[in-house]
C-alpha cells in the first residue's frame, strides 16, 4: 500500500513510549458499502432497503476484526451503518475505519430504544485525502491508489474540500507572507478572496511526499474566481493580439475579478435559448487556426461600422464594400444602354453624302445622358458600414 509506505516514518515515531492504544465499540472497520444495485451484491442491496440503502457500510468493531483481510469476511456476518449526513455522499472505502454512533431509527416514534448505528466519517489514519485503510488490503472492487495524488497544502483561513482522485475545492485568500509557496499571491492584500476548482493536479516531484499547490498551467482542467489576485496563465497566443483594440495580453495578468477557464477543450451548451456574452470593452476571440460562424438560418453582423482585415499599416481598411443588388442594377443599366448604343449605330448612314449622321448623333447624347444618370448613381452603391482592406 503507498500511502502506507510513505508514511512509514510517521507510523514509526508514534506510540513507542507507553500506552497501547484503546478503542471503544464505536470505531467501525468497513468490509463493504452500498453504492449500486449490485455493489456489493442485488440481495444486501434489497435486503437494506433498496435504492434508500446508498452508502450503507457492512462493518465489524475494529477492536475484534483488526487483523481480518476485507475479501476474507462474509458481509453477512457484519453489522450495518447508515450515513449520518443525508446531503453528504462521502462513503468510505473497503478497509477504512469509521466512526459510528447511535440515534433514533425510522421506528423510533413508535417506541423507546428504537435506535440504529449511523457512521459519521472516515478516521483519518494517514492524513491522507485518497485513502485512510490501516492495513495493507483490497479497496475494493474498482478503486485503485495512485501514488502521484497528494493533499493540498492549506494556508491559514483555508477552507479545501478534496476528492480521492486529484480533484478539489479551494476556498482560500491571498496570503502575502505565502507567496513564494502559491501563484496567487504576489499582488492584493491579505484576506483577497480567491476560489479555486481543479480536476487533475499534477505533481511534479513524484518522489517528494509534500502537499501539492495548484498551478494552473499544469492542471488538467480548473476555474478560478479571482478579486484581486494575477493568475500566471500562458495561452496558445501571446502575441498581439489584435492591434487596433490592443487588448490586454492575458500574460501581463489583470488584477481585478476575474473567472478564468481552463483546459484541453471548452464547451458551451444551450439547450433551449441563447448563449449571451456581454462585456463593458471588446470581445476577443484567438486562435491558431479557424473561426467557424455557422448558423441552420443566418448569420447577423451588427454594429454601425463593420471591418474586414486589417491595412498593412496596422490601421483600420478604408475601403468601402458595394451593395450588392445596387451595384447589380447599376451595371445592367450601363449594359443596356450601351447595348442600344450599338444598336443604334449599327445601321446609321450618312445621307447625303459628307452630311452629319443624324441617327449617330441621337444615339451619342441618349448614351451620355444614361451615363451623367449612372454616374450619380455610384455614391449610393458604396456600403457606409462596411469596410475591407
Amino acid at each position: 500500500m503507498r500511502v502506507r509506505e510513505n508514511l512509514s516514518s510517521i507510523v514509526s515515531s508514534i506510540g513507542k513510549k507507553g500506552s497501547t492504544p484503546s478503542f471503544n465499540s464505536q470505531i467501525g472497520k468497513v468490509y463493504g458499502i452500498i453504492t449500486t444495485e449490485n455493489t456489493p451484491t442485488k440481495e444486501l442491496f434489497n435486503a437494506n432497503g433498496g435504492y434508500n440503502g446508498i452508502g450503507t457500510i457492512f462493518y465489524l468493531d475494529y477492536n475484534s476484526s483488526k487483523n481480518l483481510s476485507t475479501l476474507a469476511v462474509n458481509l453477512n456476518t457484519c453489522k450495518v451503518a447508515k450515513p449520518f449526513h443525508s446531503s453528504n455522499q462521502n462513503y468510505p472505502l473497503v478497509g477504512e475505519l469509521v466512526e459510528l454512533i447511535d440515534a433514533p431509527s425510522p421506528s423510533s416514534q413508535e417506541g423507546t430504544n428504537l435506535s440504529q448505528k449511523y457512521y459519521k466519517g472516515v478516521i483519518n489514519i494517514w492524513n491522507n485525502s485518497q485513502q485512510n485503510s490501516p492495513t495493507d488490503d483490497s479497496l475494493g472492487k474498482t478503486f485503485n491508489e495512485n501514488s502521484d495524488i497528494r493533499n493540498l497544502i492549506s494556508f491559514e483561513g483555508d477552507r479545501i474540500y478534496q476528492g480521492r482522485k486529484g480533484n478539489g475545492l479551494r476556498f482560500g485568500s491571498t496570503i502575502k507572507a505565502k507567496l513564494n509557496l502559491n501563484e496567487w499571491s504576489k499582488v492584493g492584500n491579505d484576506g483577497d478572496p480567491i476560489t479555486i476548482l481543479v480536476n487533475g493536479y499534477v505533481t511534479t516531484d513524484l518522489k517528494n511526499i509534500a502537499p501539492n499547490v495548484e498551478e494552473i498551467n499544469k492542471e488538467l482542467s480548473s476555474i478560478y474566481l479571482t478579486s484581486t489576485q494575477q493568475i500566471p496563465l500562458l495561452p496558445d497566443r501571446n502575441d498581439i493580439l489584435n492591434p487596433i483594440t490592443k487588448p490586454l495580453q492575458v500574460n501581463k495578468y489583470f488584477d481585478k475579478p476575474q473567472l478564468l477557464f481552463n483546459s484541453d477543450r471548452l464547451v458551451l451548451n444551450s439547450r433551449k435559448d441563447e448563449v449571451m456574452i456581454f462585456a463593458k470593452t471588446n470581445i476577443e476571440l484567438n486562435t491558431n487556426n479557424v473561426i467557424n460562424l455557422n448558423a441552420k438560418e443566418r448569420t447577423h453582423l451588427n454594429s454601425p461600422r463593420n471591418f474586414i482585415g486589417t491595412n498593412s499599416d496596422g490601421n483600420l481598411p478604408t475601403e468601402p464594400l458595394l451593395l450588392g443588388n445596387q451595384t447589380v442594377n447599376l451595371l445592367t443599366d450601363l449594359m443596356s444602354a450601351i447595348g442600344d448604343f450599338g444598336n443604334d449605330v449599327s445601321s446609321a448612314i450618312s445621307s447625303p453624302a459628307g452630311s452629319p449622321l443624324v441617327e449617330l448623333n441621337i444615339a451619342g447624347n441618349k448614351l451620355s445622358t444614361s451615363i451623367d444618370n449612372l454616374m450619380g448613381k455610384l455614391e449610393k452603391i458604396v456600403s457606409q458600414q462596411n469596410y475591407t482592406s
